[in-house]
């Protein structure tokens, strides 16, 4: 609840900045959808600054409570030649030692302009439940350090460019860090300045795979924990199929399958 507490003020900051609290619409092709006005630059600092000061303070409490360090320290261990083996990614990969980010791999290649700023990947070792939490809670420090560089590099200019016609049936690859890992989109330009073709590759396919392996020997008290440090995204990953018990049949159900599957039992699950 204290990391709901904290949180709170960054979502009241990016819907003043972008008109929403979760879903911002800010990217679009060419550039971002609006300015970030010089007055809300203070805006962003000072939220900065409360997020870093209350966030320090949380994490003396929870680093000390005997309990938390007990319920995470050594469970769920995930060793880096596994954590290679499965191709792991994000924080889960980087709390077994690899210190791998999109970040630092892809910004020299791409127009990110994370290789315009000054920051630290954290990487631990032991692979275990605490090492993913301090993990994200270094990146957190990270990410705040960024964004303070960043406002203060902000340049001037157009926020958009246009992009004119798109060369027909070209495909390109996009990478960016999210919170979880590596993100991969594949696009194929179609026709008249559409896209033909779209596929995103989320971390969770990498990383949820590799919880088999860091369940094994320990309590099922354990598993909620364990599961929960990865952060998986089961929205990412889901897919519905129908097996035949008698007959061992598998149906993987087409869209408009499903939609009248679930018009037709609706009020009855």
């Amino acid at each position: 609840m204290h990391a709901w507490r904290i949180r709170e003020p960054v979502m009241w900051l990016v819907e003043r900045l972008t008109g929403n609290r979760k879903q911002y619409g800010m990217n679009i092709v060419g550039g971002v959808r609006r300015d970030i006005l010089d007055y809300r630059k203070e805006e962003i600092l000072k939220v900065v600054k409360q997020i870093r000061e209350e966030t320090k303070k949380f994490l003396d409490i929870a680093l000390n409570t005997n309990t938390f360090i007990k319920r995470a320290e050594g469970v769920g261990i995930l060793p880096y030649k596994v954590a290679k083996a499965y191709s792991v990614l994000g924080p889960t990969a980087r709390a077994s030692g690899r210190k791998i980010d999109t970040r630092l791999d892809q910004a020299t290649k791409t127009a990110m302009a994370y290789n315009e700023v000054d920051f630290k990947v954290p990487v631990y070792k032991e692979g275990d439940v605490l090492a993913r939490v301090l993990v994200r809670m270094d990146e957190l420090f990270e990410s705040l350090w960024i964004v303070e560089q960043l406002i203060d590099q902000m340049p001037g200019g157009d926020i958009m460019v246009p992009i004119g016609d798109l060369p027909e049936y070209e495909e390109a690859l996009g990478f960016t860090e999210a919170h979880r890992g590596e993100v991969v989109h594949y696009v194929m330009t179609g026709e008249k300045n559409k896209v033909y073709r779209w596929k995103v590759r989320a971390p969770t396919y990498n990383n949820l795979p590799a919880v088999p392996e860091m369940l094994k020997g320990y309590h099922v008290a354990d598993a909620p924990l364990i599961i929960a440090s990865i952060d998986p995204c089961y929205s990412c990953t889901e897919r519905v199929q129908f097996v035949d018990v008698q007959t061992g049949k598998v149906k993987v159900l087409t869209e408009a399958e499903f939609n009248e599957l679930s018009i037709k039992y609706r009020g009855v699950f």
